[in-house]
């Protein structure tokens, strides 16, 4: 069932624009101001759809960062970076380095690969099944994450009657009765006779 990966691949022509790749690997790397960076990205998104970075790669595949940078180091994810070197227009007519670590970005399409190339391999020696790695009813919906007990959440009308609720409010919204000062006994003061006897 196994077939070849499905590296993306790039035409020489787009080299410029994307960048060359490392001898021996698939890390494509190209230098420039942060202003090129944008049309680095754009070009990129459009000729390989959906890419992410090296930690977003964990949504697609079961893998740690430290996975992904071994896997780009021994040539078998491509990765497309950037590297910012200067910034072309500046408030006082200076090149600044904006950045140290250049943007990476990697191909989902490659992430999806790696994660039903480990899915098989993991079917192949028996660490799981077919039926357990789908998964018998996924739980789309969430299911697990609603109110354990349905009288936590407030307002809920199909939980309790119109007058519980009233009830509910008048009780949490009028203070309790003290025994010192009960209400049947504060006179009510007249405006402007604060303090006097």
């Amino acid at each position: 069932m196994s077939t070849a990966f499905p590296f993306v691949e790039i035409p020489e022509e787009l080299y410029p624009v994307v960048g060359t790749p490392d001898p021996g690997l698939r890390i494509y790397r190209r230098d420039g101001s942060q202003e090129e960076c944008s049309v680095w990205f754009d070009v990129i998104t459009e000729f390989l759809g959906s890419s992410v970075s090296p930690g977003g790669v964990g949504m697609y595949c079961p893998v740690s960062r430290a996975a992904v940078y071994k896997r780009m180091k021994e040539g078998k994810l491509s990765a497309f970076l950037f590297h910012v070197t200067h910034r072309k227009t500046t408030l006082f007519g200076k090149n600044k380095i904006l950045r140290d670590s250049p943007y990476i970005f990697v191909p989902v399409i490659e992430a999806r690969a790696w994660r039903d190339e480990l899915e098989e391999r993991a079917v192949k020696q028996g660490l799981i099944t077919q039926d357990e790695m789908e998964g018998a009813k996924p739980d789309w919906h969430g299911d697990f994450l609603e109110w354990r007990n349905k009288r936590e959440r407030f307002g809920v009308l199909d939980e309790m009657s119109v007058l519980e609720l009233v009830k509910m409010l008048g009780k949490s919204l009028l203070p309790e009765k003290d025994p010192i000062f009960p209400l049947g006994k504060i006179k009510k003061q007249q405006p402007g006779t604060r303090g006097k006897k």
